[in-house]
């Protein structure tokens, strides 16, 4: 005679919660909005600034740190 062993189940239990990442990423957005955000989608870039841009992120770690510091830092010079 084998004794089976009970496997626990993998993951998270099953709420029937869950949201999908349209949901999820509408909640962000909204939150975002909400807190004075802005979204900016589908910015052209000039080749100069897209060089400007590629060395910032080097030295922010994204593209969005690199555009969040850099309006931040001009904003204090204007």
């Amino acid at each position: 005679m084998t004794v089976q062993k009970k496997v626990a189940p993998r993951g998270r239990p099953v709420t029937g919660k869950a949201k999908s990442s349209t949901e999820r990423g509408k909640e962000l957005e909204a939150a975002l909005l909400a807190s004075g955000g802005r979204i900016l989608s589908r910015v052209r870039l000039s080749p100069e600034a897209a060089l400007a841009l590629a060395t910032l992120s080097e030295r922010y770690g994204s593209d969005r740190g690199a555009i969040e510091q850099a309006l931040i830092v001009a904003s204090k010079i204007v």
